[in-house]
């Protein structure tokens, strides 16, 4: 496991790389693409699809959130408290009435 100051350095570096050339909306593909280039190029932190940042063992380390303003934000999570090691529940998706045709909203 990372001490807790080269977490808070690579969610230092997310942020930064986030706010330097991430992408308008989450997408976990492309969040995970520039997290693994701003801690070195290989997978130390794993993006799941809520936006929380887990370490190789699993432990929620930080979660990221964009802001009204635009600014990709990382908040650092405290590795050592209850269920520390779930995911974030990614947003709701829409879903389609009873009846309503997939094709219908396409």
């Amino acid at each position: 496991m990372q001490s807790q100051i080269e977490i808070q350095r690579s969610l230092q570096r997310v942020a930064s790389a986030l706010n330097d050339n991430g992408p308008d909306q989450f997408d976990t593909e492309r969040i995970q693409a520039t997290v693994d280039l701003a801690v070195g190029a290989e997978r130390r932190l794993t993006v799941d699809e809520g936006g929380g940042l887990h370490d190789p063992s699993g432990t929620r380390v930080g979660a990221i959130r964009r802001a009204p303003s635009g600014e990709w934000i990382i908040d650092g999570q405290n590795a050592d408290a209850a269920r520390a090691d779930a995911e974030i529940p990614a947003a709701a998706r829409e879903h389609n009435d009873p009846g309503e045709d997939d094709e219908a909203q396409r």
